[in-house]
């Protein structure tokens, strides 16, 4: 019996045609597999877009609400100032129209007129901890003499703390009120006085018919805010921004002027608008209220609610899938009475937030 050795198999590469045909498989798979992730990156991207302004709109309109459900508080039949040497009964809450001209033309920080059609708004907030802290700046203290000029307040012990830059308060009856400069608060226990600016305007008080300050008012520091849209330095996009106020006429004649630089509220806020909803027949009925765009500071009667709208977008602009920002939809938004400028798509996504809020504390039945 013969035996064979067992042939070996030959070794075989791959030929030409092949090697182009897994080359060109590979490719395709590749171009899909970037194609795909390139898009999916891309919809993370405008996602997170979306989700931002979303949450820019929410920020800053909330953010003017909780302000505004403070404004007022003891001020429901107006507060009185000084203003040009007279006593002047104004708004606690009031603000320009960016469409408007006069003391209804909007202003932002330094006080000119804005030319991008938002408005503005004036509050008067008093100090949260009004009522809970004893003879401190930032508590509230007991008038115990009637009469006009330095107030004897119930101050026991000795002033404590630092008191702010330019410390404005206020005397109310809970009903109507006084704005007063504090230049001084002398304790002299039990008691202290509270001297201010405007003690020198004759019969000025929270209720010049009787005369002067009464036994049992409230006297309380406050902050007067002015919230606008302004462009922020470090990023060079409009912005929601606040400055704090004190008394003075502005460039559109009204009594309150920016005291120094504004902060930024919330970035990438590019419109801000408000109405004024004024119960003019004191029905009670929210759905009766005459909405108006823009109220001057003199004393208005029926105020009760507002409606807060602000238009943001997010950091960047929306892509599509050859990264272009050249989606139609990404336009300015008309919100109220203004109604932006033509032009062509941006990029930007716009969320509005618009909420109506009632103003408790000028609601005197709720007091």
């Amino acid at each position: 019996m013969s035996f064979q050795p067992k042939r070996e198999a030959k070794a075989r590469g791959m030929t030409l045609l092949e090697t182009m045909v897994a080359a060109a498989l590979s490719i395709i798979i590749l171009t899909a597999a970037t194609a795909l992730l390139l898009a999916g990156g891309r919809v993370v991207h405008n996602t997170e877009h979306v989700a931002d302004s979303h949450d820019n709109a929410r920020l800053a309109g909330e953010t003017l609400l909780s302000a505004v459900r403070q404004a007022g508080a003891g001020m429901s039949e107006g507060l009185w100032m000084v203003s040009g040497g007279m006593p002047l009964r104004i708004n606690p809450v009031f603000g320009g129209d960016g469409a408007g001209t006069g003391v209804l033309a909007a202003t932002t920080t330094g006080n000119a007129p804005v030319t991008d059609g938002s408005d503005d708004l004036w509050l008067v907030v008093p100090d949260r901890n009004y009522l809970g802290r004893d003879c401190a700046p930032g508590a509230a203290m007991t008038v115990l003499k009637p009469g006009t000029g330095a107030l004897e307040v119930n101050c026991v012990g000795t002033p404590t703390g630092t008191p702010p830059a330019n410390p404005m308060l206020v005397a109310s009856n809970m009903k109507s009120a006084a704005l007063l400069t504090q230049t001084s608060v002398t304790s002299t226990p039990p008691t202290a006085t509270v001297t201010y600016q405007e003690s020198g305007v004759t019969g000025f008080s929270n209720a010049p018919h009787k005369g002067g300050f009464q036994k049992g008012d409230l006297v309380y520091p406050v902050r007067l805010l002015h919230f606008f849209i302004g462009t922020h330095a470090g990023t060079g996009r409009k912005a929601l921004m606040r400055a704090e106020g004190t008394p003075g006429s502005d460039a559109s004649g009204r009594p309150f002027m920016d005291m120094g630089d504004p902060v930024v509220v919330q970035d990438f806020v590019e419109d801000f608008q408000v109405t004024f909803g004024v119960d003019a027949t004191n029905t009670g009925d929210p759905a009766r209220y005459d909405f108006q765009h823009g109220l001057k500071p003199d004393y208005t009667p029926g105020l009760r609610s507002v409606r807060i709208s602000v238009v943001a977008t997010g950091r960047a602009p929306r892509r599509d899938n050859q990264n272009q920002s050249v989606l139609s939809e990404d336009l300015p938004l008309a919100v109220e009475n203004h109604t932006p400028p033509a032009g062509p798509a941006d990029g930007y996504f716009r969320s509005l937030f618009s909420r109506r809020a009632e103003l408790p504390n000028l609601a005197a039945a709720s007091l």
